[in-house]
């Protein structure tokens, strides 16, 4: 019998569970009821409250592991931590803390000296951009990024911005559908923007396609982690138009999240092209995370 039970996110717990990241302005995308609920079947994740904590558990076998014990009013972090090795060690799995900030490192550190080791995950941090440098692209630094806008500005001046809606949901979702055929179905991406579709008011998500001689070349998917920070969900786009992705970028943005200070664009996963890719667009800072681990 585990000793924490653990059961599957549903929409209607939605504030309920963002009760719990609310009071600390998070800007990381896991920190958010939306990520968790849209890739839940990808990650196994899962989710319960014991004693005023949040305990967030996923992944599976030895690669089980936990998000740090998210601790409402009056209760306590380091308790949670006691809670998350007990269970780990009932179930048999090594003790595993995913996505460690340095807040939460720190606290560890303060609290329980000694007790755990440290890793940097570099290949999960994710990337905080300044909205208005990603709408604008100011100077020498995003001359490359302006440059492919301004070449798609000339080229096709006469595009069509459209935000998603239920009038164009479905040809919103074919477009997805091809663009997964020629590119690889990644199953679990093409499920969670179902999710997505499924829930579109309930979890707040807004979108835009923009259209070039009608069809739909490019599409994107956000919401607000907090009122300052948007996240990029999704954002897919034909690759052989130049300076697309710059466009719906930017228009979206524009449209949709002006009012934000930051947007956070998740992680590059360790990839090397995904990683200059984002590299290139100047982010602000990052969202780092750390592997957290016994000492011995």
């Amino acid at each position: 019998m585990d000793i924490i039970e653990f059961r599957p996110f549903r929409i209607e717990e939605k504030d309920y569970i963002n009760g719990f990241f609310g009071e600390h302005h998070y800007e990381r995308a896991d920190c958010s009821f939306d990520t968790l609920f849209l890739w839940q079947h990808a990650y196994h994740t899962m989710w319960a409250v014991e004693d005023g904590v949040l305990f967030i558990r996923a992944g599976y076998g030895d690669q089980t592991f936990f998000m740090p014990p998210f601790a409402g009013d009056g209760a306590s972090f380091t308790h949670g931590l006691a809670l998350i090795r007990d269970h780990l060690a009932e179930m048999g799995k090594p003790f595993m803390i995913k996505a460690a900030s340095p807040w939460v490192v720190e606290r560890i550190k303060e609290f329980l000296p000694g007790t755990f080791r440290f890793v940097e995950d570099r290949n999960n941090w994710e990337y905080i951009y300044r909205t208005a440098d990603l709408i604008a692209l100011p100077g020498k630094k995003f001359r490359m990024k302006k440059n492919h806008l301004n070449s798609f500005l000339r080229q096709y001046s006469d595009y069509v911005y459209e935000p998603i809606t239920a009038a164009n949901a479905e040809e919103a979702k074919a477009a997805l559908a091809e663009w997964f055929a020629r590119h690889g179905d990644i199953e679990e991406e093409a499920e969670a923007i179902g999710l997505a579709f499924a829930n579109w008011d309930a979890l707040g998500m807004r979108g835009a396609v923009i259209r070039i001689y009608g069809r739909i070349e490019a599409l994107t998917m956000g919401s607000f982690l907090n009122e300052r920070v948007a996240h990029i969900h999704f954002e897919k786009a034909n690759p052989e138009i130049r300076g697309l992705y710059q466009a719906i970028n930017r228009d979206f943005l524009l449209r949709e999240f002006s009012t934000t200070e930051f947007v956070n664009r998740e992680e590059d996963l360790g990839l090397p092209g995904l990683r200059q890719a984002k590299m290139e667009y100047n982010p602000d800072h990052f969202a780092e995370k750390y592997d957290v681990m016994l000492a011995e």
